[in-house]
């Protein structure tokens, strides 16, 4: 079943930091210490990571246009430079 981001940007408003922390966990392969590091690292807001991973979870959009639409979101390239070091 496709992720429905439209339904968890609604949701995040409600939920403490612990809460989204754990609802953006169970969709990505980081921790929720992982995810507050990222946050508080980056400066990105909640919405704005919800947007980001949008974003690149979008499979009808290309490299290209994910990079725009990601360049476009407040603190989304930075959020992207986080996530390229957890892995290097």
């Amino acid at each position: 079943m496709p992720t429905d981001w439209k339904k968890i940007a609604e949701e995040i408003g409600n939920q403490t930091d612990e809460q989204f922390r754990s609802s953006i966990s169970s969709l990505i392969r980081l921790n929720d210490d992982e995810i507050e590091n990222l946050i508080n690292e980056t400066g990105i807001s909640r919405e704005n990571l919800v947007k980001v991973l949008e974003v690149v979870r979008d499979a009808t959009k290309t490299n290209s246009d994910k990079a725009t639409a990601i360049n476009n979101i407040n603190k989304g390239m930075s959020l992207l430079v986080g996530l390229a070091g957890k892995f290097l």
